[in-house]
């Protein structure tokens, strides 16, 4: 194999776009590791630019300000400095959306021997889709770096690239390039389908190796998917006591092991010992409030020759994270099965081995075989489950990402999809309220498990005139937070999930700084912390502009970012001016102050005096705007999702 790196369209005006996913800051950083791994590995490197001049005249349906952008020393023409062709490499200028689109680039492929194209850069529905094909027609091998690829139109994105990955182009993962860049002729060329790749897992308290993952492929999908259709076919004839009674014995056996279920959660996940127990516990709680739920159900109604009556869907995947290992899948599985579905489950990489813990729980506690079957994968294994034809619904809880491509293939199939995608969360400080109580609540609801919760306190919009009071309570509560070992029952702040999410974190924090914020860390550094830890100091972030990166995107660390606001109005449009909508907070005693944001914050759940972090295991659970789609979960959302609706006539015999 003879690679070359291909970067399109990494200039100003088109990572200028607010919808851009990856952000800049995130796509920037991806793109820079990628160039310079490129380079220390000797592979050539080609950027392809739009560019308007003589030679090249706008597209038609560009405009004249956005065609004078992008002359050449025009303000949208540019790269950022980072991404700068380096002395000797070549520069492609096109005018439409391939980079193939006059022989340069071809000949210069030729000329240096390359016979594989790793694509990067922007738009994936657009310019790397259509240099895609075209390379694909001149018989390069095609892959395309997952994570250094972006979009405008995300979901046109996720589209384009399932559209390529199932045709002729290889999805790169973060731990299939290396192998890639360094190869010269050892890496598979196919579209992956078909192999069996192993992906290690390592402690984010200390990297030592913990286990190693294999990667379900398609067959292996379809092996399990048959499997649960066959359990279909004798589970939705049990009675709701039956499986009701099995989900019961669930639960008892993770009360009466809750302790070494805990300590699993803490090696696997690095989450502190306090929170997995209270995850634990909360895993528990969701199972007997399923139970509650379906007994408390109605199973039919309707009206003078007529009956509704709910029925289950058959086949169900279920996509689960890393950070909830336990109680997320059960909060999927509880409710699937209790109404009667069987489910496919592919669990995160990094949770693989509690998830594996889990079945064995669940057939120890007497529910069938194939009735949850385990799919241990990445991505690649979720998309294979997710387009499988005998599956009937999904439900996914994961990243924008992720719901975008989840998205893409259920609208293709017409099936119920329910996600739940993170959340940008922000509290409202007001000066009626007690500065040291709401600081201490935002801190743990910040820096607790490291930010890596879809609840946690993300945003802190606080009145102006108490900006630098609060300011000082925050930093003290943040300070005093206990960071380090998850095994310490006192720790508050562990570690992030891996050294990636470090690096990703670091880049968001450094791009936030160098538009313009003001960056405060901890004044302990963490330089006491396990050698090879995945640890990154809480960091509060002051002056980042309500439209910059750190802002506007989730960034699922140890992250808080403080605002202030002059006036009610202010504060309720920072607080609302995000995509996400999963949960938002008022610190406030006035009753006129709580009335307004109960009216007029736009989120899924709102909170009085209490940080955003958290729920019970019994109330609806669902974001508004990108942070949600389908019914909530638990609750009533549970038979909206896992059921549909059967209306049935009867006439005279």
């Amino acid at each position: 194999m003879r690679p070359a790196l291909l970067l399109i369209d990494a200039q100003h005006d088109f990572l200028a776009a607010p919808s851009l996913q990856p952000c800049r800051a995130e796509l920037c950083a991806a793109l820079s590791r990628l160039l310079g791994e490129c380079r220390r590995a000797g592979i050539p490197v080609v950027h392809v630019w739009t560019t308007v001049d003589a030679d090249r005249p706008p597209m038609p349906h560009w405009s004249p300000d956005r065609a004078r952008r992008f002359h050449p020393g025009g303000e949208g023409h540019a790269t950022p400095s980072e991404l700068r062709p380096a002395d000797g490499e070549v520069v492609v200028h096109k005018r439409f959306f391939s980079g193939f689109g006059d022989d340069s680039l071809e000949k210069h492929l030729r000329e240096s021997g390359v016979d594989t194209v790793i694509l990067s850069g922007l738009h994936l529905r657009a310019c790397i889709r259509t240099t895609a094909v075209d390379a694909y027609q001149r018989g390069f091998a095609v892959w395309i770096a997952d994570g250094a690829v972006g979009d405008d139109d995300p979901l046109h994105g996720a589209v384009s690239r399932q559209y390529l990955a199932t045709r002729f182009a290889r999805i790169a993962s973060h731990d299939e390039l290396p192998a890639i860049i360094g190869s010269r002729g050892s890496v598979d060329r196919s579209d992956g389908a078909a192999s069996v790749d192993v992906i290690e897992h390592v402690s984010p308290h200390d990297g030592r190796p913990l286990f190693r993952v294999p990667v379900c492929t398609r067959e292996q999908v379809a092996a399990a998917a048959e499997s649960a259709e066959r359990g279909f076919q004798s589970w939705q004839k049990a009675s709701s006591s039956e499986r009701t009674a099995i989900l019961l014995a669930v639960a008892d056996r993770l009360a009466g092991r809750s302790e070494p279920w805990a300590r699993r959660i803490v090696q696997e996940t690095g989450k502190p010992l306090l929170e997995a127990r209270r995850e634990v516990l909360f895993a528990e709680h969701l199972v007997r409030s399923t139970v509650r739920s379906v007994d408390a159900e109605q199973d039919a109604a309707g009206g003078p020759g007529w009956l509704l009556r709910r029925r289950p869907h058959g086949v169900v995947a279920l996509v689960t994270p890393w950070n909830n290992p336990l109680a997320i899948p059960l909060g999927k599985i509880a409710p699937a099965v209790a109404h009667g579905n069987t489910a496919v489950w592919k669990p995160a990489i990094a949770a693989s081995g509690i998830a594996a813990a889990l079945h064995r729980l669940l057939l120890e506690a007497g529910l069938p075989e194939g009735v949850v079957n385990v799919l241990p994968g990445d991505h690649r294994t979720a998309e294979f489950l997710l387009d499988h034809p005998l599956v009937q619904a999904a439900s996914l809880t994961g990243s924008s990402a992720a719901g975008y491509a989840a998205h893409a293939i259920c609208a293709r199939r017409r099936i119920p999809f329910q996600a739940e995608l993170g959340g940008n969360n922000a509290a409202i400080v007001w000066s009626d309220t007690d500065l040291r109580s709401a600081a201490h609540e935002i801190a743990v609801g910040g820096f607790g498990s490291a930010g890596q919760r879809c609840t946690a306190n993300r945003r802190v919009i606080v009145e102006r005139r108490i900006h630098e009071a609060f300011t000082a309570e925050l930093l003290a509560a943040t300070d005093a937070l206990p960071w380090g070992d998850p095994f310490d029952e006192a720790t508050v702040v562990g570690p992030l999930i891996s050294r990636r999410a470090c690096r990703r974190i670091a880049d968001a924090v450094t791009a936030a700084e160098a538009a313009g914020a003001a960056v405060r860390q901890r004044p302990d550094r963490g330089e006491s912390l396990a050698a090879g830890g995945a640890y990154f100091p809480p960091t509060v972030i002051f002056g980042a502009t309500a439209m910059s990166d750190i802002a506007r995107e989730e960034t699922f660390g140890p992250v808080v970012v403080l605002h202030a606001a002059g006036d009610w109005e202010e504060a309720i449009g920072l607080c609302n001016g995000v995509a996400h909508g999963l949960v938002a907070s008022l610190f406030s005693d006035s009753e006129t102050l709580q009335e307004r944001f109960l009216n007029e914050a736009r989120a899924g759940i709102l909170k009085l005096n209490q940080s955003t972090a958290g729920a019970a295991a019994d109330a609806p659970f669902g974001g508004w705007k990108s942070s949600g789609i389908g019914p909530p979960e638990h609750g009533p959302g549970d038979r909206d999702f896992y059921t549909r609706s059967q209306t049935l006539y009867r006439g005279r015999a």
